[in-house]
């Protein structure tokens, strides 16, 4: 006498699918983990990798601060007279002195770049 329903049709007991007789096969775990990886890599390499760059441009710049140069802090333009451990004393003006954070400082501007923008302020006030 049939147990259930499904040996009765042909089908499949419980001790045949509990044995993985399932007949689907199983894939092996690198099958299985090659999206990840390749999702993985793609990530890194359009995201990860090129901001770890720009972030090893800024510290070797900011490394390579000195008095002298003209700068960028936190959309201020000046020029650096002063450093010590991580604080930069810009002059911004005649007799005006700010000091801001080393981090603060984006960008060093050219020393063409600098007389470009004195041209500029002087072509404005004409």
């Amino acid at each position: 006498m049939p147990n259930g329903i499904f040996e009765l049709l042909g089908g499949p007991t419980n001790a045949w699918a509990l044995a993985g007789g399932g007949g689907g096969g199983e894939q092996p775990i690198w099958a299985m983990l090659f999206p990840f990886a390749i999702v993985f890599a793609i990530i890194y390499f359009l995201m990860i990798r090129p901001q770890q760059k720009k972030q090893q441009e800024l510290q070797s710049m900011l490394n390579a601060l000195k008095a002298g140069d003209n700068v960028i802090a936190s959309g201020i333009y000046g020029e650096v007279t002063k450093i010590k451990d991580d604080v930069v004393t810009l002059k911004i003006a005649d007799n005006v002195r700010i000091r801001v954070h080393r981090a603060s400082v984006t960008s060093i501007l050219s020393a063409s770049g600098a007389s470009d923008a004195s041209k500029d302020k002087s072509s404005d006030k004409s």
